[in-house]
């Protein structure tokens, strides 16, 4: 299914009216099933389904790892997990030292920017990558914030990634729920081009998770930064 569908509209403009075909991002209905229950209906962009799925079903405590999962099947807008009937212990992940260039920080949001081919037509995605020395190892985008990050986690889950020398940038406003994720599934360091609310850096200071926003042009805001971080 296409991320993107086509409108004929009407263009309002100080000196003329225009009709035209206009770009808008797919919000698309997904039910899922868990052990033959309906668990949620998410709304999403139709790309990286099954990573979307594994990542909410992580971030809803239902699983622990992918190995959790006995099967997985997606049948059009309906999605149908059976789970073991114990989860497996969490992994304890490992926390390096890490330190931001601040230079390298700026030529990256820049590129990041470019990134998503979704918003450049619709305006309309959230983006979210996992990063390591600068470079994107995996790009997730979605209608929803919260969807992208699932997406992202999901990914990282299937691929028993280590994120102790990587960090996740996003595009979008930090939440309470976004904050939440990225704690769970085991992040020390979250940059952001937008804002954080003020939930999120309560909760990033009394967990003491690394936490910067506002990574736009050549700046960045540190709301939050433990002993693991140097800037320089």
């Amino acid at each position: 299914m296409d991320s993107v569908k086509k409108y004929k509209i009407e263009k309002i403009e100080k000196y003329k009216d225009l009709s035209l075909m206009d770009e808008v991002i797919v919000e698309y209905p997904l039910e899922i099933y868990v052990n033959g229950e309906k668990f949620k209906r998410l709304s999403l962009t139709p790309i990286e389904i099954e990573n979307l799925v594994i990542g909410h079903l992580y971030s809803e405590n239902l699983i622990n790892s992918i190995s959790d999962i006995k099967n997985l099947k997606i049948e059009e807008n309906k999605v149908y997990v059976d789970l073991k009937k114990e989860k497996s212990k969490k992994k304890t992940r490992e926390i390096k030292n890490q330190t931001i260039d601040r230079e390298k920080l700026f030529e990256f949001s820049k590129r990041f920017q470019n990134e998503s081919e979704i918003f450049k037509r619709t305006g309309g995605a959230h983006s979210c990558a996992l990063v390591k020395n600068y470079e994107i190892i995996k790009f997730e985008e979605d209608v929803s914030r919260s969807n992208a990050v699932d997406k992202l986690i999901g990914y990282i889950l299937k691929n028993e990634i280590d994120l102790s020398d990587k960090f996740i940038f996003t595009s979008c406003r930090i939440s309470e729920v976004i904050l939440e994720k990225i704690l769970n599934v085991g992040f020390n360091l979250l940059i952001s081009q937008s804002c954080p609310t003020s939930f999120a850096v309560d909760l990033a200071r009394e967990k003491n998770i690394n936490l910067i926003g506002f990574a736009r042009g050549e700046r960045f805001n540190i709301y939050n930064k433990n002993e693991n971080l140097s800037i320089k």
